[in-house]
């Protein structure tokens, strides 16, 4: 097997068009936590993020690639480990925060990677998480939370 079918598109409501399925590796991992506790409990660090990709040309950084902090949550993982995000300065001036670079050794280019390495995590469980801050490389322990808890931040990961 797969994947498991979980939506079709089909103009003619016959089973001929566009398929959506869930890989089977993500299915063997939910299913047993879904029947447990009725829901799945997604991790995550706390963080809103950007890819240095997107960002183009418009703003200098002391890397290539990874996932620009954009805000922390309060009382998140990423905030009790001291993970910064973009702050506005009293003067107008942005100051760029943190830059992840890799988590549990993985390379961070896009949310993409980021995501992978989160799905082969529990909530409660703590990931190394390489930053770069001040162009200095550092790596801090995060203590992954649960992804439903969607309070004082934007889209999170």
């Amino acid at each position: 097997m797969i994947g498991i079918n979980s939506q079709i598109e089909s103009p003619t409501g016959a089973s001929a068009g566009v398929g959506f399925a869930i890989p089977v590796n993500i299915a063997k991992r939910i299913v047993p936590e879904l029947v447990r506790n009725g829901e799945v409990r997604r991790p995550k660090l706390g963080v809103g993020i950007r890819s240095i990709d997107s960002l183009g040309n418009q703003v200098r950084l002391p890397v290539s690639e990874g996932l620009v902090v954009i805000n922390v949550a309060p009382g998140s993982g990423a905030a009790n480990a001291g993970i910064r995000g973009i702050v506005q300065t009293e003067e107008g001036d942005v100051e760029l925060g943190d830059i992840i670079v890799a988590v549990d050794g993985q390379k961070t280019v896009n949310s993409d990677d980021l995501y992978r390495v989160l799905d082969k995590h529990q909530v409660g469980d703590t990931v190394n998480v390489e930053l770069v801050r001040n162009s200095r490389h550092t790596t801090v322990p995060v203590k992954l939370t649960d992804a439903s808890d969607r309070r004082g931040y934007r889209r999170s990961e």
